[in-house]
C-alpha cells in the first residue's frame, strides 16, 4: 500500500531517494519509478529556430543531431536548459523573453558539410555509438532504376551510384573515416540497411546479396571484418579456384543461400518419421516450392549477439517497397562462426518467434547498447505494464501483420494530444502534447505531418508539425 500511494510532490520523492535504500536487486525499477514526477509541464508553441530538419536526440541525451533543408551538413546541438529565477511561486511568473528562441535550450556545437553537390544525406539514417560518442551517417547520390543486372546484381533492385558512411566524432565534427559502395542499392530509409551492436556495424547489400560486417575500431577506424554472400567462409573462394571451378562460380547458388535451402531441406526431412512417407513430404513441403526458396532474397540483419546474426528473407519486390505485408517472408538465425542457419521462422504466423521477441525484446531492440541508459528504457521485456499493452493491442489487431512496426518515422497528425498518465494514477493526466500551434486556427483539411523527439530522461521534448505549403511549426515541451 506504500508503495501505490506514493508522493506525487518531487521534492518528497527526492528526499526519500536520498534516505530509504531500495530492495536488493529493485535499483534500477525504484529510479525509474522517481521519474513518475518527472514529467513536462509547460509548452512553447511555435518556437523561433533555425529551419533545419531535426532527426533525434543521443541515446545519453548529450546531442541532438539535425540536418540542412537541402541536406549537405551535419549540425549537431548539445541541449541546455533554460534558467530564470523569481522570488515569489515562479509557476505565475512569465518566462523570460529569451524563452521564446530555439538556442535557449539548444547549444550550437558546430555545422559540417557532409554531402557534395549530386550527395544528400540521408535524413533518416543515424547510428550512434555511446561508449566514444560516434555517430554513423550517410549520404547517397539519386537512385535509378534503368540499371541492368550485371555482375552478380540481383535483377529488378535498382542502382545507387554512390553510397558513402561517414564516421563523426560528435563531440567536435571530426570526421574519422569513411565507407564508399559504388553501384550498389542499400536501404538507408529508417537505418534498414544497418545495424550497430557495440563496436560492429552489418550493412546489407540488397543489389549484391551481401553482408559486410564493420569494426569501429577505438582509433575511429572502419574495418571491414566479414563479408556475407556469396562466400560465407573467408577461404571459401580459394577453396573454389583450388579445384577449378572458378570458371563456374556464376552456376552456383550464393553460399547463404545454399545453407537456408539445406537447413529447410533438413527440417522438411525430420518433420516426416515415416521413410515410406518422407519422398512425398519433401515433394509436397519442400520441391513444390523450391523456386519460391531460391528467389527469396535478403532484405535485413541485425546482430543477436556478436556471434548470431537476425536475417529475413524475402521477394525481391518486398524487398525495395515499402509495403511488405502480402510478401511472404522467414526470419532465420545464422551464426557467423559455424555458418549454419540456427533456426527458421515464417513472418507473421510463427507463434515461438512472438513469444520469444515478446519476452526477449531488448535482443530484438533497433539499437541494443549496454549502457547505463539502455536499462531504465521501459518495454514489454522487462516493464508488466508494457507487456499488458503490447497483448492489449495484438488481442485487438484484424491480422498479424498490424502486430510491430518499430520503424521510427513521420506520422499523420491526428486531433487527440499525447497523454502524460501516471501508472498509479490512470484517471490523472499529468501533461498533454498537443501538437501544431497554440491558435487552434489551422485548416483541419490539410495534410499535417508529426514527428516528436523526446530526451531520453530530461523531461524535455519537439514535437514537429509540417503542413503542406506551410512553414513547420516547432513546439518545446519542457518542465518549467
Amino acid at each position: 500500500m506504500v508503495g501505490f500511494f506514493r508522493s506525487g510532490n518531487l521534492a518528497s520523492r527526492v528526499f526519500d531517494r536520498q534516505f530509504l535504500s531500495p530492495r536488493p536487486g529493485a535499483t534500477v525499477n525504484t529510479v525509474r519509478h522517481f521519474y513518475e514526477n518527472l514529467v513536462p509541464s509547460y509548452t512553447i508553441y511555435d518556437i523561433d529556430c533555425p529551419d533545419y530538419s531535426f532527426r533525434k536526440f543521443t541515446d545519453d541525451g548529450k546531442y541532438l543531431v539535425a540536418f540542412s533543408r537541402n541536406h549537405q551538413d551535419l549540425i549537431v546541438y548539445r541541449p541546455i536548459w533554460l534558467t530564470f529565477s523569481c522570488h515569489e511561486e515562479c509557476d505565475s511568473h512569465d518566462l523570460p523573453a529569451n524563452a521564446e528562441r530555439f538556442d535557449s535550450f539548444f547549444k550550437q556545437l558546430y555545422s559540417i558539410s557532409l554531402a557534395s553537390s549530386n550527395e544528400y544525406i540521408c535524413k533518416d539514417f543515424f547510428l550512434y555509438m555511446e561508449c566514444h560518442q560516434y555517430g554513423l551517417f550517410a549520404t547517397s547520390t539519386a537512385q535509378s532504376n534503368d540499371s541492368s543486372a550485371t555482375d552478380g546484381a540481383i535483377h529488378g533492385v535498382p542502382s545507387i551510384e554512390k553510397i558513402t558512411f561517414y564516421l563523426v566524432r560528435l563531440e567536435d565534427g571530426a570526421i574519422l573515416d569513411e565507407k564508399a559502395f559504388c553501384n550498389d542499392f542499400i536501404n538507408l530509409a529508417h537505418s534498414i540497411g544497418a545495424y550497430l551492436y557495440e563496436d560492429l556495424v552489418c550493412i546489407v547489400s540488397l543489389r549484391y546479396q551481401t553482408i559486410h560486417v564493420l569494426q569501429i575500431r577505438d582509433s575511429g577506424s572502419l574495418v571491414e571484418v566479414r563479408r556475407i554472400g556469396a562466400f560465407c567462409r573467408e577461404d571459401d573462394e580459394l577453396f573454389l579456384y583450388s579445384h577449378g571451378q572458378a570458371a563456374q562460380g556464376n552456376s552456383f547458388l550464393p553460399s547463404i543461400k545454399q545453407r537456408l535451402l539445406s537447413f529447410i531441406f533438413r527440417k522438411t526431412w525430420n518433420e516426416e518419421p515415416d521413410q515410406a512417407l518422407r519422398v512425398q513430404h519433401l515433394k509436397k513441403k519442400f520441391y513444390f516450392h523450391f523456386q519460391d526458396y531460391v528467389d527469396l532474397i535478403i532484405w535485413k540483419v541485425q546482430f543477436l549477439d556478436r556471434r548470431h546474426l537476425f536475417i529475413k528473407f524475402g521477394s525481391v519486390d518486398g524487398g525495395v517497397t515499402r509495403s511488405t505485408d502480402q510478401n511472404l517472408a522467414f526470419f532465420a538465425v545464422y551464426n557467423m562462426e559455424t555458418t549454419d542457419i540456427v533456426s527458421l521462422y515464417q513472418q507473421n504466423s510463427s507463434e515461438e518467434l512472438y513469444s520469444l521477441f515478446e519476452h526477449y525484446y531488448d535482443h530484438f531492440h533497433a539499437n541494443p547498447q549496454n549502457s547505463s541508459h539502455e536499462k531504465f528504457i521501459s518495454s514489454h521485456s522487462n516493464s508488466v505494464h508494457a507487456l499488458d499493452q503490447l497483448r492489449t493491442i495484438k488481442n485487438k489487431a484484424s491480422s498479424s501483420s498490424q502486430l510491430i512496426s518499430a520503424i521510427d518515422r513521420h506520422r499523420h497528425c491526428t486531433e487527440h494530444p499525447i497523454k502524460f498518465i501516471s501508472v498509479r494514477q490512470p484517471n490523472v493526466v499529468k501533461f498533454k502534447i498537443k501538437p501544431g500551434s497554440d491558435s487552434g486556427g489551422s485548416d483541419s483539411r490539410a495534410k499535417r505531418i508529426s514527428s516528436f523527439l523526446f530526451h531520453p530522461f530530461f523531461p524535455l521534448a519537439l514535437s514537429i508539425q509540417q503542413t503542406y505549403m506551410q512553414p513547420t511549426v516547432v513546439n518545446v515541451h519542457f518542465r518549467k
